[in-house]
């Protein structure tokens, strides 16, 4: 396959929420797996909005290895802006408009877009991630709710993206092409799916790690957490990435037909306290370090 015959596919656009490259590593992904290795690579943000708005510019997570197959092909980028400055670089889909969606919309491609993390609640005027889509479908809680930890700490079912597969293959096979993007809530904290349901320890864990995200640093005797407790909410996001797995092989499976482009990544990872510090928005390689895949569906 030729790198230019990528550039008239449909495309799928995944971005697993705050997944650490070694949760990645250690998850049980056969769905993933079919599009291609696990690539290491590294974001270039360090929290959801910086980092898609990267993603959305064409700018996906470099691999630190320096190169992706796509297509029997060697490429080191899927996407190239023609804003981006002059580059030996070689992208496998060369792009011109200030968005990949407004790029594929001018083509004639249908553009949808979920997410479920609250930057992407699109009832907020604040926000502006959801304005670049024509439409966008918002599944989380309200982003000016009450932030307690009875709100944050909850079970998640209907709440997550990916428990829409259904409606979302559906809006996308209306059309002859489409471009989908999901952003993932299911790996962002409290990491609670039905793969793995709250139990009173694990509620109190991630009051825990709330309270420590919102923790400048570690002080000294300041209560922290285990590394058994650590090793129980990193199996956490492990169990929901797995869940993300199964959701993304429903919906693998229903637009397969049109042998889309799909790519998957984190937009960004999570620190657990190996630099002193717990959740991201700041520099680490725990935080800048995040799995990717990338490949086209065989339609069969």
């Amino acid at each position: 396959m030729a790198t230019n015959d990528l550039a008239d596919r449909s495309i799928i656009l995944v971005t697993l929420d705050s997944c650490r490259y070694d949760v990645a590593m250690g998850a049980h992904t056969p769905n993933l797996s079919k599009l291609g290795p696990l690539v290491r690579a590294e974001s270039p943000g360090t929290y959801t909005l910086p980092a898609h708005a990267a993603l959305f510019n064409g700018f996906l997570p470099r691999p630190v290895s320096g190169v992706l197959t796509l297509g029997g092909e060697s490429v080191d980028t899927v996407w190239r802006s023609a804003a981006a400055r002059p580059s030996k670089r070689r992208a496998a889909v060369a792009f011109d408009g200030p968005t990949l969606m407004a790029h594929y919309g001018r083509k004639g491609y249908r553009v949808v877009g979920a997410g479920g993390v609250t930057f992407f609640d699109s009832s907020d005027p604040a926000n502006g991630l959801p304005g670049l889509f024509p439409k966008f479908h918002y599944f989380g809680r309200p982003s000016r709710a009450p932030v307690t930890s009875e709100a944050r700490v909850v079970d998640r079912d209907e709440g997550l993206p990916l428990a829409h597969t259904r409606m979302l293959a559906d809006l996308c096979l209306a059309a002859e092409r489409f471009f989908l993007f999901v952003n993932c809530s299911s790996t962002h904290i409290p990491y609670t799916t039905p793969f793995s349901p709250l139990t009173e320890r694990k509620r109190e864990l991630l009051r825990l790690l709330y309270q420590l995200h919102e923790s400048p640093q570690t002080a000294s005797g300041k209560k922290t957490l285990t590394v058994e407790e650590i090793e129980v909410l990193l199996g956490m996001q492990r169990r929901a990435l797995e869940w993300a797995d199964s959701r993304l092989g429903d919906l693998f499976s229903r637009l397969n037909t049109r042998r889309p482009l799909v790519v998957v990544c984190a937009d960004h990872g999570e620190e657990f306290g190996e630099g002193g510090r717990f959740g991201h928005a700041h520099p680490h390689p725990t935080v800048a370090t995040v799995p990717l895949w990338c490949g086209v569906l065989d339609g069969g």
